[in-house]
C-alpha cells in the first residue's frame, strides 16, 4: 500500500493520485519482472540439468559447457551466427 503523498502544495489530489498509480503500476511491472526471471532461471536450470542427464550428443554437451565460460549475450549472437550458416550449408546441400 502506498501513501500518497502530494510533492508540493499546488499539486492537486487528483495529480496525486494519479502520480500514485503511475508508481504503483511501476511496482507491478517490477514485481511480476522478477517473477518471470525467477521462473527463466528454475526452467534453465531445470532443462539443463534433464540436456545433461540423458544421453545427448557429446557435441551439444561440449558446446553448452563452453557457453557458460563467456558472456550469454555473446554466447546468443555468435550461435545465431553459426545456425544461420548451418542452415546455409544445408540448403547448398552439403
Amino acid at each position: 500500500m502506498h501513501l500518497v503523498l502530494m510533492n508540493n502544495t499546488t499539486q492537486t489530489e487528483t495529480s496525486a493520485v494519479l502520480d500514485a498509480r503511475e508508481n504503483v503500476g511501476e511496482d507491478c511491472r517490477k514485481a511480476l519482472k522478477a517473477f518471470y526471471a525467477d521462473k527463466a532461471r528454475e526452467k534453465f536450470e531445470q532443462l539443463r540439468g534433464e540436456i545433461f542427464s540423458r544421453s545427448t550428443h557429446m557435441f551439444l554437451r561440449e558446446i553448452l559447457n563452453k557457453c557458460e565460460l563467456h558472456d550469454t549475450l555473446e554466447n546468443v549472437k555468435n550461435l545465431e551466427v553459426a545456425l544461420r550458416l548451418m542452415k546455409l550449408k544445408l540448403r547448398a546441400g552439403w
